[in-house]
């Protein structure tokens, strides 16, 4: 597969199935096929094949990923709402994320930003990684082109708690006495560090920054959307996301909306 012999691929899958009987994982992996030859229809069909054999896995948190195998066809062929359906079923499965009868962190985090900024959120939360973290990041963005703006912040923020989360582990593991103190300090590590470069830019961690900061300018709040540009104009790590926070420090615009048919392609 990685040497793009797909013919060969696609039959050592077979093969692995027709030995084991029930294989989720190599199902999945024929639906990869199928896509990267652009028969999308046929991908399709494997990634449901595999999803239904999804008690199967032998790690079960791998039915996610075909949701976000699902989620990259459907974008592809410009059925968003079908992109939107299957990236809002991984975040539903987010115990910190999913509102109860018991439960109401969600519209604590948002409450929290909104009235004390960014910075009290971060030292409030910390989560662990999560298997949803990319669906609230893609989703966080989509709701912000699609003019959604208070669940893109509620999407955004989770990404970042969980990105931060992670980044403030790897500077505790490197100094015992390290406490998160400010957003600024967080963007100073990465500033210094090559590994975290590299965890950040494989997470669009800038990105869900500044689309953050969009999508809180839009709902009302400039003064928070311009504090975060402001920050991520100060740092070369944040990649194009400086330069782009910087014009928007000068002169802060809302981007164009997804054309009007997104919301129902798909149905």
């Amino acid at each position: 597969m990685s040497m793009k012999e797909f013919g060969k691929a696609l039959q050592y899958y077979k093969d692995a199935i027709a030995a084991a009987g029930i294989f989720p994982e190599a199902e999945m992996a024929i639906g990869d096929v199928y896509f990267e030859e652009g028969e999308f229809d046929l991908a399709a069909g494997q990634y449901q094949k595999a999803y239904n054999e999804r008690k199967g896995f032998y790690i079960s948190d791998s039915q996610y990923d075909i949701l976000y195998k699902f989620a990259r066809l459907h974008e592809s062929q410009e059925l968003y709402k079908l992109m939107e359906d299957d990236l809002s079923a991984i975040v539903a499965d987010d115990k910190h994320f999913t509102e109860t009868a018991t439960s109401h962190l969600r519209t604590q985090i948002d409450k929290n930003y909104i009235d004390k900024g960014l910075d009290h959120v971060l030292l409030l939360y910390r989560f662990e990684r999560s298997f949803a973290v990319r669906a609230h990041s893609k989703l966080g963005w989509f709701y912000y082109r699609t003019g959604r703006f208070p669940q893109s912040i509620s999407q955004l923020l989770y990404s970042v708690i969980y990105d931060v989360s992670e980044i403030n582990a790897f500077l505790q593991e490197r100094d015992i006495n390290y406490e998160f103190s400010s957003l600024q300090d967080v963007l100073t590590a990465v500033e210094k560090s090559s590994e975290l470069q590299r965890f950040t830019n494989e997470v669009d961690f800038f990105k869900d920054l500044y689309y953050l900061a969009g999508s809180t300018f839009a709902a009302g709040y400039p003064q928070h959307a311009l504090d975060l540009w402001g920050l991520l104009a100060r740092y070369t790590s944040s990649g194009s996301y400086q330069d782009l926070s910087r014009r928007q420090v000068k002169s802060p615009r809302t981007e164009p909306l997804l054309g009007n048919g997104v919301k129902t392609l798909g149905q």
